[in-house]
């Protein structure tokens, strides 16, 4: 991830901190790169010494100074009154909500020479970005940019990054860098953290999606309210021009009627009753489900731009959500409705997500990044009815994150699946114990649960215990490769343990 960037002529301080600094008297330098990492300072660099939350980078003002820095910008009331600086020190209250626009003027406005589209929710932000990103993509002709979850590039190349929305210096680096490449087109997941954080400040966003509101984060937002104006600002505070809004989702109606008159919109559903009572109010897109023995979705589309069908081979309720989102957002970009679903039915799976393996004479087990009780209640609901045999569910949840949701996702597992196993996560900091034991509080009848801390043992015994025609759900880590115990990130993939135990072998 490139955290500073290099102009060879330089950049004004005075137009770069203008408006910013509240100074008349900012020195007349040029300054060749910004960082907020110390360690990636160059001689000619501003350094930005900001705070939010637990983190800080000023206490390394002096090593970005030794460094080379020829200017320092820094938190108002971050350093006492009188401090001995060699360079230029500027400060500014609450500098974190500042970086994106210094970051933006420095790379010269990148986002404005490229289409953006931005997707923020609590589930489906990957699924649809990389979804648009497939679609906006052409092996021949042109590659989309993609940041999330998945990592950072295009569709073919990505490189894995430590945030599913960068920080602001980051994030226009590599903007930049997209640019540079003639990337014309860009999908980023847009996290509440990076809205609360305002890592995305200075982006101008074409197009704006949500997807839905369901639990998640609280032990950062405290509260679903907090939480759910946090996800409001990607709308409210952003000039974006366009939106897809998800209307089988409460918070997504509410959200719809606020929207200004001058945002061209599309609201979509997978609720007849909805279509009808909104079809006059809004451009709607509307499918209807049709159900289909291979597991595979195919919808009845009712559009503004006419009647079509899609068929597509991914699967689950959720998926047809994600697909109506892709298609009312392509459409928005000027794709005839036809071209869109030429598009999107050609998609391929999306890494842990869904992610099938086995199946004829072994049982069939699917990898899913679902964390949240809605994700899990969503994909355990689609699985319920894919199998003649049992279904079985192996999770954990994640350590020093929100708490209340671990005995709502014990009792998500216990409606839906027949045969539950309670493992370790990404622990963190937290004893896997402790956590198991907060799930299992959730959970009313536990004579079908199983506690096995070891992951890695607990994905290969229900394998084989397993019989063929049953469904088994290894759910919340989906893409990751690692496992987070004390701090410390070891390599484990769930894919590599299901292929093993099953005898898979490229």
């Amino acid at each position: 991830m490139m955290a500073a960037y290099t102009l060879p002529s330089g950049y004004s301080l005075g137009l770069l901190l203008k408006d910013v600094v509240n100074s008349s008297s900012i020195d007349d330098i040029h300054v060749t790169g910004i960082t907020t990492d110390s360690r990636k300072v160059n001689p000619g660099d501003l350094f930005i010494a900001y705070r939010i939350g637990e983190q800080s980078s000023v206490p390394y003002i002096a090593d970005a100074v030794k460094a080379g820095a020829s200017a320092v910008i820094t938190d108002a009331g971050a350093l006492p009154e009188i401090y001995p600086c060699p360079v230029p020190l500027y400060r500014v209250s609450e500098l974190y909500k500042f970086i994106g626009i210094l970051a933006d003027r420095f790379y010269d406005h990148p986002s404005s020479d490229m289409t953006v589209i931005g997707v923020t929710g609590t589930n489906g932000k990957t699924s649809v970005s990389h979804l648009l990103a497939q679609s906006l993509s052409d092996d021949h002709e042109k590659m989309c940019g993609l940041i999330g979850t998945l990592g950072y590039g295009t569709i073919d190349k990505l490189i894995p990054g430590s945030h599913t929305t960068p920080e602001a210096v980051a994030l226009h680096a590599l903007l930049t860098g997209m640019r540079d490449q003639k990337i014309k087109q860009v999908v980023m997941e847009v996290s509440s953290h990076g809205l609360d954080q305002y890592r995305i400040k200075g982006v101008e966003f074409d197009l704006a999606v949500f997807t839905n509101l369901s639990r998640d984060h609280l032990d950062y937002h405290q509260s679903m309210e907090a939480y759910a104006d946090t996800k409001r600002r990607l709308f409210t505070d952003y000039s974006i021009g366009k939106a897809v809004i998800n209307m089988d989702d409460q918070f997504g109606m509410k959200l719809m009627a606020e929207l200004p008159q001058d945002i061209e919109s599309i609201a979509y559903t997978l609720n007849m009753d909805t279509y009808h009572k909104y079809q006059e109010k809004y451009q709607m897109v509307y499918g209807e489900i049709i159900p289909d023995s291979s597991g595979s979705i195919k919808m009845e589309l009712q559009t503004p731009w006419g009647k079509s069908f899609l068929p597509s081979g991914l699967s689950g309720r959720f998926n047809a959500s994600n697909l109506l989102a892709c298609l009312s957002s392509l459409c928005l970009l000027d794709f005839t409705l036809k071209d869109a679903i030429t598009a999107l039915s050609s998609c391929k799976g999306i890494p842990g997500r869904m992610e099938t393996f086995g199946g004829n004479n072994q049982p069939r087990v699917v990898v899913d990044f679902a964390h949240t009780p809605d994700a899990l209640e969503q994909v355990l609901s689609a699985l319920k009815t894919s199998g003649d045999g049992k279904l079985y569910c192996v999770f954990g949840c994640g350590g020093d994150r929100d708490k209340g949701k671990r005995p709502l996702m014990g009792a998500v597992t216990e409606k839906f699946a027949d045969e539950i196993v309670i493992t370790s996560d990404n622990p963190r900091f937290e004893e896997p114990a402790a956590i198991i034991k907060d799930i299992l509080a959730g959970i009313n009848n536990q004579d079908h649960v199983m506690v096995e801390i070891d992951r890695e043992r607990a994905i290969q015994n229900i394998i084989k215990s397993a019989s063929p025609g049953d469904v088994i759900l290894i759910a919340g880590k989906g893409h990751e490769n690692y496992q987070e115990l004390a701090g410390v990130r070891r390599p484990f993939s769930d894919q590599d343990v299901v292929r093993k135990t099953l005898g898979i072998y490229a």
